[in-house]
């Protein structure tokens, strides 16, 4: 079959004529799926792999809070371009990276705190990946924890107009499918009631979609219904910040009444398989959230791994052991990476439809970890046991970013990231 693209990059029509045939570039030996969405990653925090186990303390621990002392935008931008790298060479062609760096004085001009932002931003263009920037408000230290000030947002007032600038910005520099705003409080422990109030109508004036990082730990979670009253969801809910918009990142304390407020609003939870086992936390049942009504979508978290095909493979098990069992278990993980979490997003890939952009990956017939599968157990094949050698070639509004499992600009970025790690780790 051959498909066609328009000049911005769309699905136009698919074809089997023989004519169509003919003038279509081949690609022996491979099979296409769409693009996998990472629905939240931290880029800034790839310096910190092998080295911390950052998680949602958004200063990333201690380790963290030592290198947000030297954290330029430069280096933030070295981070990004291998976090981008990687995540692209693993098949995923849209991502949401969660930035919270501020830059300049606390109580400064708002153009001044977007510099490591906007260096986030110029990475996913030249690596070519698309990009939803996560700006999520920190306006209080959660209870027992340090934030420097570069993550404090100085009041609400402050934040919505950085994020109006840094919307702007993105509307004039970058083409709306390419790079957009997401925001949100970053919990109800960083943000004071009253002030997600006001996040939540600033992003439904903006019609922007709205992240927001649930409680962890059976201890926060306690913390948070005492300081509210009730479950963080429904808190959130009566702070008109639940909708079709919202996503609730982690959700591995959501209880029944949380999905089922999340799923009639026609809301996302995003799962941080990767993160989560990293510090043994809980994770949410793929199956409840289903039941729910509510949108199952992936995401790297901290870059403790950045291999969304691994973070498929955890839904794929747990809803294979769903009872009764799920139909197509697979190609239901393999829709939390693509549909589900371009939904959460507002993005317009996720599927390789007319009207969708080309953004699709290829994988090798060939390789060891695929071989002897056909049309029917592709995606199962690929979900269980795939390995990211077997992705050969990463096609992103129908431009090449990736040929043969190497980017263009792979070995400048390899270079500036060690330099940059090392300068940092010295300091």
């Amino acid at each position: 079959m051959a498909f066609f693209a328009d000049a911005t990059g769309r699905l136009t029509r698919f074809s089997r004529e023989p004519a169509d045939l003919a003038q279509a570039r081949r690609l022996p030996g491979v099979a296409a799926l769409p693009g996998l969405v990472d629905a939240h990653a931290h880029s800034w925090q790839r310096f910190l792999r092998g080295r911390a186990l950052p998680g949602t303390d958004p200063a990333g621990g201690a380790a963290g809070l030592r290198l947000l002392a030297r954290l330029t935008p430069e280096d933030a931008y070295d981070a990004a371009n291998l976090a981008f790298l990687e995540l692209l060479r693993g098949g995923v062609t849209c991502v949401a990276d969660c930035c919270l760096l501020r830059d300049g004085a606390p109580g400064g001009p708002p153009e001044e705190a977007l510099a490591t932002a906007l260096a986030v931003a110029r990475a996913a263009h030249e690596v070519g990946i698309r990009l939803a920037l996560v700006r999520l408000a920190c306006l209080r230290p959660a209870p027992g924890e340090e934030l420097p000030p570069r993550l404090l947002a100085g009041g609400v007032d402050a934040f919505t107009r950085e994020c109006e600038l840094l919307r702007a910005r993105l509307e004039r520099e970058y083409p709306a499918d390419e790079a957009w705003l997401v925001v949100g409080p970053h919990s109800l422990a960083a943000v004071p009631a009253a002030a997600c109030r006001v996040i939540g109508e600033y992003a439904r004036a903006q019609r922007l979609r709205l992240q927001v990082v649930t409680a962890a730990t059976p201890a926060a979670a306690a913390a948070r219904r005492a300081e509210h009253g009730r479950p963080e969801v429904a808190a959130l809910a009566e702070l008109g910040l639940v909708d079709k918009r919202f996503t609730a990142v982690g959700g591995g304390q959501l209880d029944e009444s949380e999905l089922r407020l999340i799923g009639t609003a026609r809301g996302a939870v995003c799962a941080l398989p990767g993160t989560a086992a990293a510090h043994g936390w809980n994770l949410p049942d793929p199956a409840a959230v289903r039941a729910a009504g509510a949108g199952l979508a992936l995401g790297s978290g901290a870059g403790v791994r950045l291999d969304l095909l691994e973070e498929t493979r955890w839904a794929e098990r747990r809803l294979r052991l769903e009872a009764p069992p799920a139909t197509a278990p697979a190609a239901l993980a393999l829709q939390a990476a693509t549909t589900m979490g371009a939904r959460s997003l507002g993005a317009t890939g996720g599927g390789l439809e007319v009207g969708r952009p080309a953004d699709f990956f290829t994988v090798s017939l060939a390789e060891p970890s695929l071989a002897g599968a056909d049309p029917a157990s592709l995606a199962t094949a690929l979900v269980q046991g795939g390995q990211l050698r077997a992705i050969r070639d990463v096609w992103v509004g129908a431009r090449q970013r990736l040929a043969g499992g190497r980017h263009l600009r792979q070995g400048a970025i390899l270079g500036r990231f060690i330099e940059t790690q090392a300068r940092l780790q010295a300091g």
